[in-house]
């Protein structure tokens, strides 16, 4: 401040000069600013609408999201004399007493439910496990399988491969398996 206040009382001359000066580099930095935001705001620009099928598209391709799914109207049937290439399934409920065998058990005791499955040969033959009870379970009765099945530590013993399903399944899924397992051929 006080060299400007001296040179300002020395030579006017001298002070357009150097008040020039400053002004021109101002002008050039508000200048170089600008021109950058604008760069940056048109490169934002170009990247927002190079991305996905819509022309300023943030969450591109959410369509096809599951969770969009449930926003998109009915899809229609197809027509009544069609033929399908494969049957339809016989039913489309999964808790009754055979899928939950098959989820639940068939890996140790089989399809038969007479201890054929593949998980409880592959227990025997490799690691030479000798199951404690009969592994068939066809002969036994339906009461005594849902008890079985109620228990919520190892059922047979802590020696036991068999898991506690207690705490899996409830009280009708366990029956509905007991009932199934009843239902084979002995």
């Amino acid at each position: 401040m006080i060299n400007r206040v001296i040179s300002h009382s020395i030579s006017s001359s001298a002070d357009q000069v150097q008040t020039d000066q400053p002004k021109a580099g101002r002008s050039k930095r508000r200048f170089k600013g600008w021109f950058i935001g604008i760069a940056m705001l048109f490169g934002i620009l170009i990247v927002g609408c190079s991305q996905g099928t819509y022309p300023v598209d943030i969450f591109y391709e959410q369509h096809y999201q599951q969770s969009f799914k449930s926003q998109e109207p009915p899809r229609l049937l197809g027509v009544a004399g069609a033929v399908a290439f494969y049957p339809p399934p016989a039913s489309a409920v999964t808790n009754t007493g055979a899928d939950l065998y098959l989820v639940n058990c068939q890996m140790c005791h089989g399809s038969d439910a007479k201890g054929t499955g593949p998980v409880l040969a592959k227990i025997t033959e490799t690691y030479g496990y000798t199951p404690i009870v009969d592994t068939n379970i066809t002969n036994r009765p339906v009461a005594f399988i849902a008890s079985r099945l109620e228990a919520e530590s190892r059922p047979l013993g802590p020696t036991s491969v068999m898991p506690p399903f207690g705490k899996l399944l409830n009280e009708t899924e366990r029956n509905a398996i007991a009932e199934y397992v009843g239902s084979l051929p002995k």
